[in-house]
């Protein structure tokens, strides 16, 4: 029986999409849109200064992250 997940690669690593049927699944590509959106307006309340970019990222991943339970 063939498995009804899709592997993609991520970071030279693969990863694992899980199937519809998960209540939990996750579109990678989904999440990341979603976390540039999230960075974007954090960015845009700092003024957009320059070099923090990273940071906006990583925050923005990091809240969403905990409000969807992971």
């Amino acid at each position: 029986m063939k498995s009804t997940e899709s592997r993609r690669k991520i970071n030279g690593k693969a990863a694992t999409r899980p199937s519809a049927e998960n209540d939990r699944s996750v579109d990678i590509e989904d999440l990341q849109d979603h976390i540039a959106t999230a960075a974007y307006y954090k960015a845009e309340a700092r003024g957009f200064i320059p070099g923090l970019e990273i940071d906006d990222w990583l925050e923005a991943e990091t809240e969403l992250n905990k409000s969807a339970g992971f």
